[in-house]
């Protein structure tokens, strides 16, 4: 897949047979060829870019409760059904429909929580680039032509690489593309990985519902001829369409086999319509936003690749098309939908640049040279490899690890409100024992009625303080600088008890009579509001934290 005019593997003829034989020498030497050629050397070049770029994703606000949830299934051998980490929805339905993905990431905090998980990333990030670099190549038939449209992007995926079992969904729908790409090219055995692979999908992340969906595109592109202007499609034989529809069915039966059962296969197209709060106010889940350089670069590419095609004039096939008109439509509708836009644009702009960048020529690859170079990317990205006391000084940035020591030496009764991005994080640290109010799971406290009310507090709507009596609240372990800490600050009855640079806590001094009418607030304006003008919780792949530019950590 990464080589352009590739040679057979050497042979040499036995006088005794008269027929060909493999050289064990030959055939050794072809292999280091293809390990070492030029082609394999810029995917190297290309993987070692886009990890070192992504290496200090590490601490995603859903990194901590999903590991959390991977060591409960390994410990306890079961699959959870409701919700215990919250005390605003105790033993509310909830199932960890990602429960593979979350396993993976418990494992690899065995070794070592940091820097074990690090590890993960940097190995998932490295697979996904190779794939994207391999489809490329698939498509284009230029390795230059490929490294040069996957480079392109490269701003734009890294922000993407966290450690997530949303990564992992990505790295199966690019297999799963290439697995029609090349059935496409008439290599039919390539699509029996599929099956498999989709079983193990739904059980890891709802991204599966994207794979099925550019199975049928591809499926349903081939039943009939067409052709206009530069768009065609070839129609499937008879024994290719069975073939097709057979492991097509396959795939869709193996959603079933989960936890479950057909609940973890239903999952996503519950999300994608029922969760009005969620869309609304989670970034992730916004339309695109041209605040920020690297959508700005997307726009800049998206325009010169349709510019290029008043001279150029090429031609694709109606799979290519429609999944093209999608996957823009996904990415600009929902941000977090940008992977799944970068993974269809690559190919074709590798494709389009290929008739002006020459092919690659094995006859002069200096194989030797190629081995070097890439060794040194090995041992620059081990060398580049982020220390225990590294990571912990990120995390310590952004989560409010000094707030929870404090709050192990003074514990505060009651319940506790907390920010959205640091629930996770409450969820995992050691030293904390309570509940918390919200955490990453934006869906499921959506449905339990209590992320409306999460934000119409912290965006200190007029039903913010009755909101807070409404749960009991006690103390709260917010951003020092939020709206609510100013209003809090302000009011006699919360006491500042202890501030960093990055949190506060406030704790309640007296109980309010909800009878007095000195002490009322605004009545309840009704969910229907909350969305209205009020804040963003910023989601892009790896942060999740509030008005904080594309990039920028909490």
């Amino acid at each position: 897949m990464l080589m352009d005019n590739s040679k057979s593997v050497d042979t040499v003829r036995d006088p005794s047979l008269g027929s060909p034989r493999h050289a064990s020498p030959g055939a050794i030497g072809a292999l280091a060829r293809k390990v070492f050629s030029f082609p394999v050397l810029m995917g190297a070049l290309l993987v070692g870019v886009a990890v070192f770029s992504a290496r200090l994703n590490l601490p995603d606000p859903d990194m901590w409760w999903h590991v959390v949830v991977g060591k409960r299934i390994l410990s306890t051998h079961t699959w959870p059904t409701s919700d215990s980490f919250s005390f605003t929805a105790p033993g509310a339905p909830w199932m960890a429909y990602e429960w593979l993905g979350e396993v993976v990431m418990a494992l690899a905090a065995r070794l070592g929580l940091f820097q074990g998980l690090t590890a993960l990333l940097m190995a998932l990030g490295a697979i996904y680039m190779a794939l994207l670099y391999g489809y490329a190549c698939l498509v284009s038939g230029n390795s230059k032509a490929a490294l040069v449209s996957c480079a392109i992007f490269l701003p734009l995926l890294t922000v993407f690489f966290t450690p997530r079992p949303q990564l992992i969904g990505y790295i199966f729908l690019v297999i799963t593309i290439i697995c029609l790409e090349r059935y496409r090219q008439g290599k039919q055995k390539s699509l029996w990985i599929l099956p498999p692979l989709f079983l193990i999908w739904v059980n890891t992340h709802g991204s599966f519902a994207f794979g099925l969906t550019v199975f049928g595109i591809y499926w349903l592109s081939g039943l009939f001829d067409f052709h206009a202007g530069g768009i065609y499609t070839e129609r499937w034989t008879p024994a290719e369409r069975l073939h097709l529809a057979v492991v097509f069915l396959l795939c869709v039966l193996a959603l079933v086999v989960s936890p479950y059962g057909t609940k973890e296969a239903a999952y996503p197209l519950q999300m994608a319509f029922s969760q009005p709060v969620n869309v609304s106010h989670i970034s992730e889940w916004q339309a695109l936003s041209f605040l920020y350089w690297q959508t700005k670069l997307l726009l800049v590419v998206l325009l010169i690749f349709w510019l290029a095609h008043i001279p150029v004039r090429p031609t694709y096939r109606l799979e290519n098309v429609a999944l093209l008109l999608l996957a823009t439509y996904a990415c600009f509708v929902h941000r977090r939908f940008i992977p799944f836009l970068v993974l269809i644009l690559t190919p074709l702009i590798a494709k389009l640049i290929a008739r002006w960048i020459p092919k690659y020529r094995p006859e002069i690859d200096h194989f030797a040279l190629n081995a070097i170079l890439m060794a040194l990317v090995a041992f620059g990205l081990i060398m580049a490899f982020p220390s225990h006391k590294q990571l912990e000084k990120i995390v310590a940035e952004r989560y409010p690890e000094k707030a929870v020591e404090y709050l192990s030496q003074h514990p505060q009764p009651g319940p506790m409100l907390n920010e959205y991005d640091w629930g996770g994080y409450l969820i995992w640290s050691p030293d904390f024992h309570q509940r918390v109010f919200v955490d990453g799971r934006a869906d499921f406290y959506e449905y339990a009625g209590v992320l409306s009310d999460y934000f119409a507090i912290t965006d200190v709507k007029p039903d913010a303080l009755f909101l807070l009596r409404k749960y009991h609240i006690q103390f709260c372990l917010i951003h020092q600088d939020s709206a609510l800490a100013t209003v809090l600050s302000a009011l006699p009855d919360w006491k500042k008890v202890y501030q960093d640079k990055l949190s506060a806590i406030f704790v309640q001094q007296a109980k309010q009579s909800p009878d007095s009418p000195s002490k009322m607030p605004v009545p309840h304006h009704g969910r229907e509001k909350v969305a209205s003008g009020s804040k963003t919780v910023q989601r892009h792949g790896s942060h999740s934290t509030r008005i904080i530019g594309w990039g920028s950590r909490s």
